[in-house]
Parts: structure tokens; C-alpha cells; sequence
């Protein structure tokens, strides 16, 4: 009980010592960051999206690898060339909780304070303090915040884009984006392929080269792969894609669907903050027709 209530004081005292330097307007000494409103209007005008999360930092400064994706000194030099990269419709993003907390939940504006003050350092070497970046957290657009439904028209706007697009989604096994809600109701046609669900860059070449060789430029790639799509949103960019790192948004979608007030499960499809990578069956016959149907490559294995 020693030990909890110490981490709760220090955890207190990260969120006071961050609030007190946001007030005092040291977030302009930060990192200048647009709102999740100016990051959508520039993905609807065609930009391409690369979104830095904790993950994508680890990844990029530490060698050490993530949960679900072993560390490999080609990602990190990646990593950290795009965050310094100024491609032409391409936006690099990354969290706007590095300078505003004041919406977030306790347990989220206690996270990030703790993050930015003791990596401060760190980040202050990969980031520059004048570069415009763009807000990673629009895919985690609701459970993060206070006010649950305060960004709910932004993503609509996002939804809207979505229709009447052939779109490709990279996704791990069991990702499942978009499958079963609305997110992608409008759509013109929803083709997928899919890689491993851990360690996805080890097949990065191989979709790399399937999607240059085979998929029309006109098709929105929607790549949900960690910090995979992180750098596959780049260089497809570079080859005249628009390719949206597109994360947790579809898990976020489903959670403002069921009114959620905490992160849970959901049904077929990979909740990695929750039950972590494993294996679900689609029991929904007509669903599971639906989902393989889309399915035009399977790269999985090993």
C-alpha cells in the first residue's frame, strides 16, 4: 500500500509541475502542434499521415523494442528521419498531450505529464521547435478526453471522406478495421491486406512493393500497423499515394458507439490495450463472408 500511494504522489506531482509550466505559456517554448480540426482539413485536402505515439518514440530513441514490435535499428534511423522530413502532402504528427492537458482525463494528464517531463530531453533531440507538426491523438479521438464527445464532429468529417473511395487497409491479423460499424459505410470498395499482427515490418518490403506494383493511385490506404504505418505512410506518400496512419481510430469508433467510459473488449476483433494479440473467430457468418471476401493478400506467416 507504501509503494501505490508513493507512485499516486509522484504521479501528482508530474501533473502539477506540468500544469503549472502550461500556464505559465511554456507550451510556446514546446512544440508547435495544429489541432485535430486542421489535421483533418489537411487530410481531406489529400495530405499523407505518419502519427508518433509513445510506441513510435521508444522505437525512435531507445534500443529496445515494444510489445508488439521488436526493435530494429533500420525502424529507428526511419523513425527518426521522417519526424525530420518535410515531404511535400505529407503531414508528420505527433501527440498534442505534449503541450495541452488541460481536457484530458486524470489517468491520461497523468501519463503524458510524466512522459514529456522526464523525457523531455530526449524528445527535444528528434523534434524540432520549429517544424509544424500535426495532432497524432485523432485517432484516439474519445476515450482519452474528459468530454467524451468532443471531437466526435471532427472525425465525422473524416468519416465523410471516407465515402464513395476504394480504399486499401494494411492491418495486422485480427485488426479488423472498420469491420461491422460505420466507419467505412460509404465506401466504394474495402480491400485488405493483411500482416503479422507482431512484428509487421518484417514483411515491410514485401507490401511495399505488392502495393507500388498493384494498387491504383487514386485508392486511400488506411494503414493500421503500428510504427510500420508510421513509415509505410511516408514512403507511400513519396511514391504518389495518400496513405493515412490510421492506428486506434476503428477501436476508438467502437467504444463512442457502445458509450464506453473505460477501455474494453471488443468482439472479433484485437484490442491490444485490453486482452493484448491473440486470436478471435468472427462468429457472425454473414460478417466473416464480408471480411475474407476483402481480404486480397495474406503475408503471416513467420
Amino acid at each position: 500500500m507504501g509503494l501505490k500511494i508513493i507512485k499516486n504522489i509522484k504521479k501528482y506531482l508530474y501533473w502539477r509541475l506540468n500544469r503549472y509550466l502550461l500556464e505559465q505559456n511554456n507550451n510556446k517554448l514546446r512544440y508547435n502542434i495544429m489541432s485535430k480540426e486542421e489535421t483533418i482539413k489537411k487530410i481531406i485536402q489529400g495530405y499523407s499521415i505518419s502519427r508518433y505515439g509513445d510506441g513510435e518514440f521508444s522505437l525512435t530513441f531507445k534500443k529496445k523494442g515494444i510489445n508488439f514490435q521488436d526493435y530494429d535499428e533500420s525502424i529507428s534511423e526511419k523513425l527518426r528521419f521522417i519526424l525530420k522530413s518535410n515531404l511535400p502532402k505529407h503531414l508528420v504528427a505527433i501527440p498534442s498531450a505534449l503541450i495541452k492537458i488541460e481536457d484530458l482525463t486524470k489517468g491520461d494528464a497523468y501519463y503524458w505529464s510524466k512522459y514529456y517531463l522526464q523525457l523531455k530531453k530526449k524528445l527535444d533531440i528528434v523534434l524540432s521547435k520549429n517544424k509544424i507538426y500535426y495532432d497524432s491523438l485523432i485517432t484516439r479521438f474519445y476515450m482519452p478526453y474528459i468530454e467524451k464527445n468532443k471531437n466526435i464532429d471532427c472525425i465525422k468529417k473524416l468519416i465523410d471522406y471516407f465515402e464513395n473511395k476504394d480504399i486499401l487497409i494494411l492491418e495486422g491479423e485480427n485488426t479488423r478495421f472498420g469491420l461491422g460499424n460505420s466507419l467505412l459505410k460509404n465506401s466504394k470498395s474495402i480491400s485488405r491486406i493483411l500482416l503479422p499482427s507482431k512484428n509487421s515490418y518484417s514483411k515491410y518490403n514485401i507490401v511495399l512493393k505488392e502495393v507500388t506494383e498493384n494498387i491504383s493511385k487514386d485508392t486511400l490506404i488506411l494503414a493500421a500497423l503500428g510504427p510500420t504505418a508510421t513509415i509505410l505512410a511516408y514512403d507511400l506518400c513519396e511514391k504518389g499515394y495518400q496513405a493515412i496512419d490510421i492506428g486506434h481510430l476503428d477501436i476508438e469508433y467502437e467504444w463512442y458507439l457502445m458509450g464506453a467510459t473505460e477501455k474494453v473488449d471488443i468482439a472479433y476483433k484485437s484490442v491490444n490495450e485490453v486482452t493484448g494479440l491473440i486470436n478471435k473467430n468472427i462468429e457472425d457468418e454473414n460478417l466473416k463472408k464480408e471480411y475474407e471476401s476483402q481480404i486480397i493478400k495474406k503475408y503471416c506467416k513467420g
